[in-house]
């Protein structure tokens, strides 16, 4: 075992680990980084790696995005872990057959991925990783050949993921996306949901498994933790849904009508903001919380101070475009 063979397993098996204390996580995010940085020569002031690529149905991040992501502690913890438990339960299901993973968006390290090459022989676990930056591919290959993964890589796709067509030899039984900002907004998280997953034939995971958007009253969180409410839920992104997107959106009310929230009187002073919240189940119990990843911050709406008048009537539509996210107006009732 080479010594970045070795590194990678010390830090996938910290991560991994339920023992593992927020000293040892966040310690072992930095080392995962510095570790794919040297193995692909990944060189995070490179122009190149800061463009992002705007597509019809919103922006694929750049490489240097991409990597980022991986200090943000909670989300590579829960994503690993879920991921990992996802392919634990197809193994028991099909025993003796690998675990086809579909990785729409794998950016330049197939981060949630390639750590697991340490937990599961390619008897075990098969991947495709689809990508749409030239740049990140270039990365990704080096990636691959760094830490001996070719045994595991069905194939690397270059491509945007709502264009995509998946052939019958990759079809999947788990499918991953990480396309997404709080609130699913500018990212394509939805649209590549609603493409790919329609086209599945096994029934597959879809990772994350749920991403619920409510619209919440917030306060000062930092001086009232107790200051946040959720008023109605706005949208929930999971199988059922995105299947339904590409089949019958007009019965999504998010996508169409809008969901109508209705606000009765005047909150507390200490309520001074609407916001969106957005709540993550990756797979199982592993679920990312309010606040506890970049993934999850709110998103302002609107200060309180901006309604005058009450009941107020609010009308949420998401839009599926160039610029995907939430838009809010106030109706008469």
């Amino acid at each position: 075992m080479t010594d970045s063979l070795k590194q990678l397993k010390e830090i996938t098996a910290a991560l991994l680990s339920p023992a593992s204390d927020y000293n040892t996580l966040r310690q072992s995010v930095y080392a995962l980084k510095d570790l794919f940085n040297k193995a692909a020569g990944f060189d995070e002031g490179d122009f190149a790696n800061q463009q992002h690529i705007p597509t019809a149905t919103g922006l694929a991040v750049g490489p240097y995005a991409a990597a980022f992501c991986i200090i943000d502690m909670m989300r590579t913890v829960k994503f690993l872990r879920g991921i990992k438990e996802a392919v634990d339960e197809r193994l028991k299901m099909n025993p003796g057959k690998p675990v086809l993973v579909f990785y729409a968006g794998s950016g330049p390290f197939a981060t949630l991925l390639t750590p697991l090459t340490t937990c599961f022989s390619p008897g075990q676990l098969q991947m495709v990783l689809l990508e749409i930056n030239e740049t990140s591919i270039g990365y990704l290959q080096k990636t691959i050949q760094h830490f001996n993964m070719a045994e595991y890589v069905k194939a690397v796709e270059q491509g945007d993921a709502v264009q995509y067509n998946i052939p019958e030899q990759y079809q999947p039984d788990i499918l991953v996306s990480e396309t997404m900002k709080p609130g699913l907004a500018n990212e394509p998280q939805v649209a590549v949901a609603a493409s790919l997953l329609p086209q599945c034939n096994r029934q597959p995971i879809l990772i994350p498994q749920k991403i619920k958007i409510s619209l919440c009253l917030s306060g000062n969180l930092m001086n009232d933790p107790e200051a946040f409410i959720e008023l109605q839920v706005l949208f929930e992104l999971n199988t059922t849904t995105a299947l339904q997107i590409k089949n019958d959106p007009v019965n999504i009310p998010v996508l169409s009508g809008g969901v109508d929230v209705i606000i009765p009187e005047r909150p507390e002073p200490h309520f001074t903001k609407l916001v969106l919240d957005t709540r993550i189940t990756v797979f199982g119990n592993h679920v990312l919380g309010l606040n506890e990843s970049g993934l999850t911050i709110t998103v302002p709406v609107m200060d309180m101070a901006v309604i005058k008048k009450y009941p107020a009537r609010l009308r949420f539509r998401y839009a599926m475009g160039s610029n995907p996210g939430f838009g809010v107006e106030e109706f008469s009732g």
